[in-house]
């Protein structure tokens, strides 16, 4: 058991309702396991700031730790808002826009440098990470917002922002705060660091084999004690019965991505143990609206109120997960708790697109088909549902990113994840005047001008109930 506890985060990080399954074996201090975790897919890269799905998580938590971190085993409402140290040992507030923090001494990264308030600074550092030519572009969603890192001493530093930031020390445990080792990183650059990463976790960088595997090993000077394991390899085995077959057989310890039909069989195996939860994760699709045939917003709203969601929980995945009702979570520090639920009106639909003057255009939905656990049963029935309001759909597949969203495409499957219990963690950056979907000449979504007036209160306000009404009206905006 202890094998299976001393992954879970690196496993089990960053996707909705998925489900994995372990081998118990006995592990022993003197004879630690080599485990084999098979995944559906390898990290894009391995710059923890750079790639931060799903299939990339799983992997880099295991290879950096954050200055602070969350308790996700913590018990009771809203557990990914507990905070804990991490490098750092403590912190304090100093103003509105400052907060201080002490780092451990003595940590040690896998290259044995020691960790410094340099290190902490060159991690957030205006030219890699949050500056309008920062180098990891999609960091600056998430801490664009940052004025500087000071550093006190070398073991204090202090982070400044530009306008008040309430969430400050939920932003230090979030995605894109991963500290990097500053010598490595300016010595052999972004490119090799991201094939070749030196952080401070509890394992450290082996080997990568493209399309066959990650292997990493345990960092024994890591500063929260001895790992448990000797190494793991996380292995790529695409196709979900095979991952079954390989944990039945032995060759693999772990596995990822199990649905959840497939539950019961795993679980009649006597040394076998399924393990569930549903994460911070909220899949949404993506619109193409320079096609000609979905530019009518009309149009994409009718195929939004066609896909019974319900339905679909009941029929995938054993209504296990379910449905926020907005671009929000109930363990939100600002819910907004009487918010409409999302539409499911077939009729309705058939209406807009009659409105719309939709004449049966062919709409191409393309997607990875075992990136998002059950997408391909998921976009299957969803192409039913359209079809029943007359919506011509065809599926096509691509093997990566820039196969599913090179030209051609019309839908794809995305994923929207909630890293702090707050709109600051997904819908600011996600949606807000620097994210993609904003910024992004093929999606290019421009609102109204109030809507980025809101975002901007929900960054920089500390009234809470000042936030929450704001997050309301910019929430019917979104809708």
């Amino acid at each position: 058991m202890k094998r299976l506890h001393s992954l879970v985060r690196g496993v089990l990080a960053g996707a909705a309702a998925m489900f994995a399954a372990s081998v118990l074996t006995p592990a022993f201090a003197d004879d630690r396991p080599d485990l084999v975790v098979a995944v559906n897919a390898l990290a894009r890269s391995l710059e923890s700031a750079e790639q931060m799905g799903n299939v990339d998580v799983r992997i880099t938590y295991n290879l950096f730790d954050s200055l602070i971190r969350r308790d996700f085993l913590a018990d009771g409402k809203g557990e990914s808002a507990k905070l804990a140290p991490g490098l750092a040992e403590s912190w304090k507030r100093i103003s509105p826009k400052t907060v201080e923090l002490k780092l451990r001494e003595g940590v040690k990264f896998h290259n044995g440098d020691e960790l410094t308030a340099e290190d902490v600074a060159f991690s957030y550092s205006r030219n890699r990470l949050w500056g309008p030519d920062s180098i990891i572009g999609g960091a600056r969603m998430y801490w664009g917002h940052l004025d500087r890192v000071e550093v006190v001493d070398k073991y204090i530093v202090r982070f400044h922002a530009k306008a008040p930031d309430a969430l400050m020390e939920q932003r230090l445990a979030g995605y894109a705060s991963w500290i990097v080792n500053a010598r490595q990183y300016l010595l052999k650059g972004k490119e090799h660091f991201a094939r070749n990463p030196v952080g401070t976790g509890p394992y450290k960088f082996a080997e990568w084999r493209d399309g066959e595997y990650i292997r990493l090993v345990a960092h024994d000077d890591y500063h929260g004690g001895r790992p448990t394991a000797k190494s793991i390899t996380f292995r790529e085995v695409p196709e979900s019965a095979a991952r079954i077959a390989g944990l039945v057989s032995g060759e693999f310890d772990i596995i990822v991505n199990v649905a959840p039909d497939q539950i019961a069989t795993i679980d009649s195996y006597k040394d076998i143990e399924t393990r569930g939860a549903v994460l911070d994760n909220t899949h949404v699709l993506v619109f193409n609206t320079n096609a000609p045939h979905l530019k009518d917003k009309r149009v994409r709203q009718a195929m939004a109120m066609a896909i019974d969601r319900d339905l679909l929980r009941k029929t995938l995945w054993e209504d296990r997960n379910y449905t926020p009702n907005g671009h929000q979570l109930a363990s939100y520090d600002i819910y907004v708790e009487d918010f409409p639920p999302f539409e499911f009106n077939p009729e309705k639909a058939r209406n807009l697109l009659k409105e719309a003057g939709y004449k049966g255009e062919m709409v191409v939905f393309r997607l990875r088909p075992d990136y998002y656990l059950n997408s391909m049963q998921a976009a299957q029935a969803i192409q039913q549902m359209w079809k029943d309001i007359g919506i011509n759909m065809k599926l096509e597949t691509g093997e990566n990113n820039k196969q599913v969203r090179a030209e051609g495409w019309n839908v794809y499957p995305w994923s929207n994840t909630h890293r702090l219990p707050d709109p600051v963690g997904s819908f600011v950056p996600q949606w807000g005047p620097r994210s993609g979907v904003q910024n992004n000449k093929v999606i290019a979504w421009k609102p109204p001008a109030r809507f980025n007036e809101l975002q901007q209160v929900l960054e920089t306000s500390a009234d809470m109930a000042e936030r929450k009404a704001a997050y309301r009206e910019a929430l019917k905006i979104w809708n």
